[in-house]
């Protein structure tokens, strides 16, 4: 499996499978429509705004090399924008769209919506005459009618801000259930409390760490390290030197490149998020169940804010190296050392 300068940082897309997650979609877009030049300033912004593992110049030559670009005499910042170039280039013609006369801009433009279209052809929907942001949405809203008649919720007249709303509650509810906890009379932020606070203590409890006079944040921050340093011992992962995230980076590339080879996806000259559209367009439920877990799955979709699997509302990085659970004042630090 090729290591990609993006990186697949834990601000760029996905925090680890097995600790937290902001899925795939978020709520007025979808991920299989990323670009390939899209995901890779994704990750390289994720790894300057971040500070996970500075600027690779090794990744980020090899990119370039890779791609044709002659790196002799260029800065980062050149060689970022050449890259950029030659990726919507190669995509472009991948789609058998034209790129004569044609400005970076335009050409991520057309890349964009023809891959949008795409997708929502294969979902079925009318595309003539829609612009990339009107797919995106009618996108949204059937995956939002697939997830919710999975749920049993009925989808009737009801657009994506109330089909969302519907399934964060029949989510939480269904784990209320599971951990003896009554909804009667609770709104959707007391209930969702309530809720991690159990699943958090439950977790503890099957990890022998005590909580005794701790606080719930302290808890959870205790519970993701001992996760994911289980993880990284069963995939044999030195943890030596490393923080939190890096190890947790290494495990999800693993498992994605595990699930992949289960799948009988090639990972050769790939990066981890090409396998991760590869995966997501054979059986996104696998790839989903794989990201998620537990304790942190459901919170990381943004129970405790208005979107439903986005990133950013209610799961994702913030404060420099911190994952912000979707309960308000719960996080289990990442940045730390271990």
């Amino acid at each position: 499996m090729k290591k990609s300068v993006l990186g697949l940082t834990v601000a760029g897309v996905l925090l680890l499978g097995g600790y937290a997650t902001t899925t795939f979609a978020n709520d007025d877009t979808t991920s299989s429509t990323g670009t390939k030049v899209e995901n890779f300033v994704k990750g390289f912004k994720g790894m300057i705004g971040f500070g996970h593992k500075g600027m690779d110049s090794e990744e980020l030559l090899a990119q370039a090399k890779e791609l044709g670009i002659e790196t002799s005499g260029k800065d980062a910042e050149t060689l970022m924008q050449e890259i950029q170039e030659a990726l919507i280039k190669q995509e472009a013609k991948d789609l058998d769209i034209k790129t004569t006369d044609k400005d970076f801009d335009t050409l991520a433009q057309e890349v964009q919506l023809a891959k949008l279209q795409e997708e929502a052809k294969s979902l079925n929907i009318e595309t003539d005459g829609k612009d990339a942001q009107t797919l995106r949405q009618d996108i949204r809203l059937s995956e939002l009618q697939k997830e919710a008649k999975e749920l049993g919720i009925t989808t009737d007249d009801k657009d994506a801000d109330t089909l969302r709303q519907d399934i964060r509650q029949a989510e939480l509810n269904k784990k209320a259930k599971e951990l003896g906890i009554t909804t009667d009379g609770k709104d959707l932020t007391t209930l969702t409390q309530e809720v991690y606070a159990a699943t958090v203590n439950k977790e503890a409890k099957e990890l022998v760490i005590s909580v005794e006079g701790k606080e719930i944040k302290e808890i959870a921050q205790e519970v993701y390290k001992a996760k994911v340093k289980a993880d990284a011992k069963e995939y044999n992962i030195t943890i030596d030197g490393k923080t939190i995230q890096q190890i947790a980076e290494e495990v999800r590339e693993q498992k994605i490149a595990k699930l992949a080879k289960e799948l009988g996806i090639s990972t050769t000259d790939k990066s981890t998020q090409d396998i991760m559209s590869e995966i997501k367009e054979k059986d996104a439920a696998k790839l989903e169940e794989l990201l998620g877990n537990e304790l942190f799955g459901m919170f990381g979709k943004g129970m405790g804010g208005s979107g439903h699997r986005g990133g950013g509302h209610g799961g994702g990085m913030h404060n420099g190296g911190e994952v912000q659970q979707g309960v308000s004042g719960t996080a289990a630090s990442s940045g730390t050392g271990v």
